[in-house]
C-alpha cells in the first residue's frame, strides 16, 4: 500500500510510515486481525502441544507394537524361506555330488532297502522328477508309496492294542488306506514299470510288499485276493481282527 501523506511504499502491517512517520490507520482493522490470528495460533499450537505430550506414551507403545509386529512378520519370512534356501541349497549339492550319490543309491536298491533309498532321497532333497536324477522318478513314487505302508502296518500290527497316531480306528483306516495306495499304483503303472529302467527293483518292492502282507495281516496270495476284493469297511475290519487277535 502508498503512504497518503508523502506516496511511499509501504507493508500493511506497519504501524507508521516510515519515510514521513505518520500513523497509519487505513490498515489498523488488519493489523488488529493478524495480531488476533496470531493469538489464536499460539493457543492452538500450546493445546496441540498439551494433546501430544499426554499421549506420548500411547503413541510410544503403538509405535513399539508395530515395530515388534514387523519383526515377528520378518521373522516368520526368514524362517518360511530358510526351508526353501536349504532344500535348494541340498538340490545342487546332489548335482554335484551325482557320482557319489548314485552309488550310494544303487547301494539301497542292491540290498532291497527300499525305505532306505526313499529317506536318502528325502535326506539329500534329491530332485527326482529332473536331471540327472530324472529316470528315478518312478522309483521314488513306488518307494514313497512302499514306505508309508510299510511304516503304517508296523505301527498297527507291531505296537498292537496300543497303536496310536491318531486313533485306534483312524489309525486302521490310514493302514487300510497307505496299503490300498501302494498296490492301486502298482497296477495303475504296471506298464510304466515294465518299460522303466528301474523295473527289477519294483517287482522286488512289490514282492516284498505281499511278503509283508503275509508275515504281519497274514494274507498269503489268495488271502491278498480276498482282501483286495472286499469292500473298505471289510478291510478295516480285518486288520482290526488282526492287531486284536482276534
Amino acid at each position: 500500500m502508498k503512504c497518503v501523506s508523502c506516496g511511499a511504499e509501504i507493508g500493511f502491517t506497519e504501524g507508521k510510515c516510515p519515510y514521513c512517520g505518520r500513523t497509519l490507520t487505513e490498515n489498523a482493522s488488519h493489523r488488529a486481525d493478524l495480531k488476533k490470528y496470531k493469538g489464536k495460533s499460539k493457543k492452538i499450537k500450546a493445546e496441540a502441544d498439551a494433546v501430544v505430550s499426554k499421549n506420548t506414551p500411547l503413541v510410544l507403545n503403538v509405535v513399539v507394537m508395530v515395530l515388534l509386529l514387523i519383526g515377528i512378520i520378518i521373522v516368520a519370512v526368514i524362517n518360511e524361506n530358510a526351508y526353501f534356501f536349504k532344500s535348494d541349497a541340498l538340490q545342487r549339492r546332489s548335482v554335484k555330488n551325482y557320482e557319489e550319490y548314485s552309488q550310494k543309491i544303487m547301494g539301497y536298491l542292491d540290498a532291497g532297502d527300499y525305505t532306505g533309498f526313499f529317506a536318502f532321497m528325502e535326506a539329500q532333497k534329491i530332485a527326482e522328477y529332473k536331471e540327472p536324477y530324472d529316470d528315478l522318478k518312478l522309483m521314488y513314487e513306488c518307494a514313497k508309496e512302499y514306505e508309508a505302508m510299510v511304516s503304517s502296518i508296523q505301527n498297527v500290527c507291531l505296537n498292537g492294542p496300543e497303536a496310536k497316531i491318531y486313533s485306534q480306528d483312524m489309525d486302521i483306516r490310514e493302514c487300510s488306506n497307505k496299503i490300498d495306495y501302494f498296490y492301486d499304483m502298482y497296477e495303475l503303472k504296471q506298464s510304466y514299470i515294465d518299460e522303466d529302467p528301474y523295473r527289477e527293483y519294483i517287482y522286488d518292492m512289490k514282492d516284498k510288499a505281499d511278503a509283508i502282507l503275509e508275515i504281519y495281516l497274514g494274507l498269503d496270495e489268495h488271502g491278498r485276493e480276498a482282501y483286495f476284493n472286499g469292500s473298505e469297511n471289510e478291510r478295516n475290519a480285518y486288520i482290526e481282527e488282526v492287531i486284536l487277535g482276534e
